[in-house]
């Protein structure tokens, strides 16, 4: 998957390592999350000392790094289970482009279409209906990912939670000037970042902010003198709004960025599906049994992660 980003070999080497006598080895759900986050990335290295690494945003990826942040902090299951709630609730109640039609994912848009129409922000049994409702699909999307029969990793999941969040398909992409002469602009970088189905079709992403779903994921600075991160989101499906991009039998997909440095086209690619690892247990220990032994409880010190 291309070689890791230097910082984040610099920091984990330190930590595992070169901080002191102290430094703790990585834990299990530190090693899964670490073998998670090596599928999800790709990178590619300029010969005009420009590196670029994308990192696909996975369901998947994002449950092995709530296990690992847990098990490093002793947290319960419980305490897991309210983090990944939190992060569902990100999802659910974001702002979605309407122009792509992805506006739908909106949780409270959704009720207002399917459930009541008529519903009065300002009932309070409206709201509280309405609050149930939301509650409910959470604890749906939990109850999946602890299907019995299947692992908790894996890249399809109800809900259109999967390789895919919410019907999109997330990037964020890392960039770092490691020699290049002329600092190359990049105030424009979104737009010239395509994704690139098997068959060579190429999307543009969407976003309400221009090529950016949110402000705060365009990068933050206009030319790109040393590092910059930024954040793109492709609805996953064909111009006809009904064909999706990516579906279980999709065997690659590409990321493209244009114009960048001296290179036409920076290109990183995704063998899918993911060959993702078991979780060395399905649950933490549990804050109402305190003889179950909590196999997940060696805790690592690891490099940032994108979010952190």
């Amino acid at each position: 998957m291309g070689r890791m980003i230097p910082v984040l070999i610099l920091l984990l080497s330190c930590a595992m390592s070169a901080c002191g006598p102290d430094a703790r080895q990585p834990g299990p759900f530190d090693v899964v999350e670490e073998a998670v986050w090596r599928e999800v990335n790709s990178s590619a290295q300029g010969a005009d000392g420009i590196f670029v690494q994308a990192e696909l945003r996975t369901f998947a990826y994002e449950i092995a790094r709530a296990y690992a942040r847990a098990a490093r902090h002793g947290l319960s299951q419980e305490q897991l289970e309210y983090r990944l709630r939190q992060l569902i609730h990100s999802y659910i109640d974001g702002t979605y482009p309407i122009a792509d039609g992805t506006d739908i994912n909106n949780l409270f848009f959704q009720y207002l279409v399917y459930v009541n129409p008529d519903f009065d922000q300002h009932n309070p049994l409206h709201q509280q209906h309405f609050e149930n409702w939301r509650h409910e699909f959470v604890s749906r999307v939990i109850d999946r990912i602890y299907e019995g029969r299947q692992p908790v990793l894996r890249n399809h999941y109800d809900e259109r939670w999967g390789l895919e969040l919410f019907s999109r398909l997330v990037f964020v992409v890392y960039l770092k000037n490691e020699s290049a002469n002329s600092p190359p602009s990049i105030s424009d970088i979104g737009t010239r970042t395509f994704l690139v189905d098997a068959e060579g079709n190429r999307y543009q992403p969407s976003g309400n902010h221009g090529p950016y779903l949110y402000r705060s994921d365009r990068p933050a600075t206009d030319v790109l003198h040393d590092e910059a991160v930024y954040r793109v989101v492709f609805p996953n499906r064909k111009p006809d709004r009904s064909a999706p991009i990516v579906t279980p039998d999709t065997p690659m997909i590409a990321l493209e960025i244009h114009g960048l440095g001296q290179e036409d086209v920076r290109r990183m690619e995704w063998t899918l599906p993911f060959d993702l690892p078991e979780l060395p247990q399905r649950r933490l220990r549990s804050e109402h049994d305190e003889d179950t032994p909590d196999r997940g409880e060696a805790r690592g010190t690891r490099g940032l992660r994108f979010g952190d």
